[in-house]
């Protein structure tokens, strides 16, 4: 999927405020129906969840297929921030937006009743959708929340950092490999292939801690398009999800690498430059530049140079040893 920023949406590209429960919703919906090698690190989320799924996330699953656009009335983009201003906002949804959100869903013929007609722009099932989308959440995410939280806003202050100090451009660019920003383009390997209009309403970038890849999230109405992306790793507060364990740098693979370059693997699940590194870590960006060549020539990352800035990312090998 790519986006061809204008002018006018350069000047309204914006970092989301804090984590957005109903994105990393809808994100968590689809992992939850992945089976590639990246979603594997859910696996144990995956199963606890699958075991408690109501007969309502049938619709859920419907709605939120991998490997298909997000519906963008899921991700309304509210004046308030939290769970239940974004349910109200779903809720409100009118007959067109919902109709054209929904226009290439493919039939599915077992739906429930009051889920029958939403493809069609009928709008009486939505409270029931309401109330299944706070159902799953209660069941998917409520459970370590405030951790997974904590992850997301890490990433965010990193990402607003260099927005100050660098300018958009210098953002943009830090979320590479997964994303490939070459102004006035940005493209994302989410597995979609097409185009992805703004109108001028610019883009809100949202780090993301149910997400194994970038995903676009088309416009709702006049609002945004919205940008998800995995948030970086770090050692913390484990989230109950079933990820952190395999992350934590307090394992096996700190006796193998050594703490700080353990860290630093981690941390590069998201590429990062080498400041960013730095700031990850705790250490200076000359430490960073001796840990980042030992960690080179194992053949667990690579560095590239994309003009100013020197670029981080895992190869295959050192996503293996990440996830083993």
């Amino acid at each position: 999927m790519r986006i061809e920023l204008t002018l006018q949406d350069l000047t309204r590209v914006r970092l989301a405020p804090e984590a957005d429960p109903l994105a990393e919703l809808v994100s968590s919906l689809q992992i939850l129906q992945r089976r590639d090698a990246g979603s594997a690190l859910f696996n144990r989320w995956r199963h606890r969840v699958r075991l408690g799924l109501p007969e309502s996330a049938s619709v859920l699953l419907w709605l939120c297929r991998p490997y298909a656009p997000i519906p963008g009335f899921l991700v309304p983009g509210s004046d308030e921030s939290g769970l239940e201003p974004g349910l109200a906002a779903i809720g409100r949804t009118e007959s067109v937006c919902l109709k054209t959100a929904l226009r290439d869903a493919p039939v599915n013929r077992d739906l429930p009743a009051w889920a029958a007609g939403l493809a069609d722009g009928d709008t009486s099932g939505l409270p029931v959708l309401v109330q299944a989308l706070e159902d799953y959440f209660e069941l998917a995410l409520a459970l370590g929340w405030d951790a997974a939280k904590a992850q997301v806003d890490a990433d965010r202050g990193m990402r607003a950092q260099l927005v100050l100090n660098e300018g958009v451009d210098a953002m943009l660019t830090s979320l590479r490999p997964m994303v490939r920003w070459s102004s006035p383009v940005l493209e994302v390997g989410d597995g979609i292939v097409g185009a992805c209009g703004t109108g001028g309403a610019g883009l809100v970038v949202s780090p993301t801690y149910f997400a194994v890849c970038p995903v676009i999230v088309p416009a709702a109405a006049d609002g945004p398009v919205r940008l998800l992306y995995p948030s970086a790793r770090q050692a913390g507060p484990s989230t109950g999800y079933g990820r952190d364990a395999r992350r934590s740098p307090d394992t096996a693979l700190a006796d193998l690498l050594g703490p700080t370059r353990a860290a630093a693997l981690a941390v590069l699940a998201v590429a990062c430059s080498t400041s960013e590194l730095a700031a990850r870590l705790g250490v200076t960006p000359s430490a960073v530049s001796k840990h980042a060549t030992v960690l080179r020539r194992a053949g667990l990352i690579t560095t590239a140079r994309d003009r100013n800035t020197v670029l981080h990312s895992l190869t295959p090998l050192g996503s293996a040893l990440l996830g083993a």
